[in-house]
């Protein structure tokens, strides 16, 4: 079964959430796909099954903090 989820990030600023795409861009590979709508970013995650989207995401989430934390302190 295939499984999909579209996140919505509001990051604050435009340029705020296109640095951490790009940051976000790299580890995306297949499973993930990445872009930002003004100050919104957005994150379209697909996965076979349920469990393996759970991992995709909370493996994205982790990637997110660490890039809105390198984000905080240039700001």
């Amino acid at each position: 079964m295939q499984a999909s989820c579209l996140l919505e990030l509001d990051m604050g600023s435009e340029e705020r959430a296109r640095t951490i795409n790009r940051s976000l861009e790299m580890d995306n590979g297949d499973h993930a796909r990445s872009w930002v709508e003004g100050p919104v970013l957005k994150v379209d995650c697909k996965a076979e099954g349920l469990m393996s989207l759970l991992r995709t995401i909370e493996d994205l989430m982790a990637c997110l903090k660490v890039a809105e934390e390198i984000t905080d302190v240039e700001d």
